[in-house]
């Protein structure tokens, strides 16, 4: 790594300290970036890493190896120029390709774990990425939390037995938010399937490939209008375009996730629910 001078390095070590959410707030963020850009020698820079309880040499070397770890061909002078584009309040919120190309590459072992199409989102946070997929997921980490929490109540009310008249209302109250909970929990797994099919279809049609598989010219032309094709249209495409037509959404386990689907859509009482 070249040689950089002290300001350079200190306003990327600011810009890495962002990045691994080693700041409270935004005001925090800012006060050591007005610090940094007025840094003009070494000895005031370990000056400023004393003021925060950081060795200079401690945080120049945390800073080497989170470059190292997360970034490719990145350096103080790319790290440096962050920190002076990070809107203070506001944060970075752009796509990844974008980003990648306005400042520098992420490394494979980050980038792995979200679609090409995902976010990067910087604030106090760190460095974080955002994709629908990533909401869903959350919904259904977060109803699955409460819905346990609920069942554990329950067991103050056993099966067969009839509530105290003081308590029935707080039975009702507990089987309400479980029955709530359980539909939140099928209703978001299926908007994750909505979503997780949209990446794959706008994937296809960006990148021409679908995993491995180079996409078809039919398969391309068919991602092209997916938006106004019926889920289990879409599914069903997919599905015969990955098996090589050797399995259809009519075959397991893709049948069983109709009779939810219809659960949700029909709500008559003449149709049997689940």
């Amino acid at each position: 790594m070249v040689k950089q001078n002290a300001q350079v390095k200190m306003k990327a070590m600011v810009a890495a300290r962002l990045l691994m959410g080693d700041f409270d707030t935004w005001e925090d963020f800012e006060k050591d970036r007005k610090i940094a850009r007025q840094i003009v020698n070494r000895r005031i820079a370990r000056s400023v890493s004393a003021q925060i309880n950081r060795k200079y040499g401690d945080l120049s070397r945390e800073t080497q190896s989170f470059i190292s770890k997360n970034f490719d061909r990145c350096d103080y002078d790319e790290l440096a120029r962050l920190c002076d584009e990070v809107p203070s309040g506001r944060g970075i919120y752009m796509r990844l390709d974008e980003f990648e190309e306005k400042f520098f590459l992420l490394a494979t072992r980050v980038k792995i774990c979200c679609p090409f199409y995902a976010h990067v989102l910087i604030s106090p946070y760190g460095l974080k990425f955002e994709f629908p997929e990533h909401h869903f997921l959350r919904d259904l980490e977060s109803a699955f939390t409460q819905l346990d929490e609920i069942k554990s109540l329950k067991f103050q009310y056993p099966s067969g037995q009839t509530a105290p008249k003081e308590r029935r209302g707080d039975a009702a109250d507990l089987m309400s938010r479980e029955k709530f909970l359980s539909r939140s929990i099928i209703s978001a797994s299926f908007s994750l399937v909505e979503a997780f099919l949209s990446g794959i279809f706008f994937t296809a049609k960006e990148k021409r490939s679908f995993g491995q598989l180079a996409c078809t010219k039919e398969f391309l032309s068919y991602a092209e209008k997916r938006e106004s094709a019926p889920l289990k249209d879409r599914l069903d495409n997919l599905i015969k375009f990955a098996s090589a037509n050797r399995a259809t959404v009519n075959d397991e386990p893709f049948k069983i996730l109709y009779r939810f689907r219809k659960t949700l859509s029909r709500c008559d009482p003449s149709y049997d629910s689940i």
